[in-house]
């Protein structure tokens, strides 16, 4: 009988599914591709937007005093994230994108168990530091893993569709947090956590086959010559810089949500619901993304949108005055809602314009494009929601330097580029 069990699993951990051999035929449609993805890439989105509406009483329960640290319970997730990530995508070059993605998700699950045992903010940051380094495994792999089977615009429609879908999680996550925290203490939503994605996981071995064609060797210097070739292109770069400058905009915004709205703006319980219904403008602009990127270049998607939000961003800037301090609930939601479209419009686009020319390294070159992303985001991220002063316009800055910063890193490769004799 273990003989019989460990034959199943063996099988299934190598992606022959259950009793045969599966074949690329056998693998899921489009539909059931995306939903297994968009779960998979949602556990770092779930990480943190479960545990928006459960802050202050985590930081009380904690000993967290000054009310900008409690931002460091999203932080540390992303130096987590960062880190895993360099290690996550090489190994799944050599590897396979399955056991990559499992040995992620179990480091994932003893993580939540560290937060869900913690007694001290120390113990809660190296349990989300672990938490993070194993959520890379599904969010960075499930990225190579869409690379293998797509490329150029129809991988920028499948991530669009994903991330129209798992964007959602910032839609429900805090509705669902803030339901679940009337039902048990916030040490069960880790659980929960732990729960959805090794349902995602399952999902992920009973049906999708290993998708790798070739394992790649993981000695130094075949690393070191593919990480050589993914950092010397310029268009690679600057979309991966300006990904995370825009990354980090928001993320900024998602650190400084629960105080803007509960303290700043003192709307109590319904934090959730404004926070997600301003989330829904991203998951509207992914969809969109899907169907624009059939006739309209994703360079352009991506250079419009960033321009639009910082030209948004600074008009508002410049409006404050006559608000006043803080403006009203109406005039925020009125400038943050298009701000967030703007930037859905983005995100799928710029990873696969860095991985369009990378796919004989596309593990790696997803941890690479990703560690810096994440890196650069988590730096940004840091300096706007600590920079909070109670007021909303460290968010607008933040939304208007980096978004210069990085529509100036798109345009940069334009201008390098020789010109075509007429």
């Amino acid at each position: 009988m273990p003989g019989f069990i460990y034959g199943i699993a063996r099988q299934i951990w190598d992606g022959r599914g259950i009793g045969g051999n599966m074949t690329t035929s056998e693998a899921p449609g489009r539909a059931e591709f995306v939903a297994i993805c968009s779960i998979l890439m949602a556990t770092v989105a779930l990480s943190i937007d479960i545990m928006l509406p459960a802050l202050g009483d985590m930081a009380g329960d904690l000993g967290i005093e000054d009310s900008n640290q409690r931002q460091w319970i999203i932080t540390t997730l992303f130096a987590g994230l960062t880190i895993g990530q360099v290690l996550f995508g090489p190994l799944s070059d050599g590897i396979g994108r399955r056991p990559a993605i499992t040995l992620g998700i179990g480091v994932f699950v003893a993580g939540s168990i560290l937060c869900a045992l913690a007694t001290s903010f120390e113990a809660m940051m190296l349990g989300r530091v672990v938490q993070g380094f194993g959520a890379a495994g599904p969010r960075i792999v499930t990225v190579a893993l869409i690379r293998d089977r797509f490329a150029g615009t129809e991988m920028a429609r499948i991530m669009s569709l994903i991330m129209g879908l798992f964007i959602m999680v910032p839609v429900l996550a805090p509705v669902v947090g803030q339901g679940l925290l009337f039902l048990m203490p916030w040490r069960g939503l880790f659980g929960v956590l732990a729960a959805v994605c090794l349902g995602g996981g399952l999902w992920l071995l009973l049906r999708q086959p290993e998708t790798l064609a070739a394992r790649r060797s993981l000695r130094p210097r075949v690393l070191l010559a593919a990480l050589v070739e993914v950092l010397r292109g310029p268009r690679p770069m600057a979309y991966t810089l300006a990904g995370g400058c825009c990354y980090g905009a928001l993320m900024g915004y998602i650190n400084s949500s629960q105080q803007l709205f509960q303290d700043l703006y003192r709307v109590g319980d319904l934090y959730a619901v404004i926070f997600g219904a301003s989330a829904a403008f991203i998951s509207a602009a992914a969809l969109t993304n899907s169907r624009l990127v059939r006739n309209v270049a994703m360079e352009r998607v991506c250079v419009v949108a960033v321009a639009a939000m910082v030209t948004w961003s600074l008009l508002f800037l410049a409006a404050l005055p006559t608000l006043g301090s803080p403006p009203p609930l109406w005039a925020w939601m009125a400038f943050n809602c298009p701000v967030l479209f703007l930037l859905g419009l983005t995100f799928g686009n710029f990873n696969a314009i860095a991985l369009r020319d990378l796919s004989h390294v596309a593990g790696l070159a997803s941890a690479v494009v990703a560690s810096l992303n994440t890196a650069l985001s988590l730096v940004i991220a840091a300096w706007i929601g600590l920079g909070f002063d109670m007021t909303t316009r460290p968010v607008v800055v933040g939304y208007a330097m980096f978004g210069a910063l990085a529509l100036g890193l798109m345009l940069l490769p334009e201008m390098r580029a020789p010109r075509r004799p007429r």
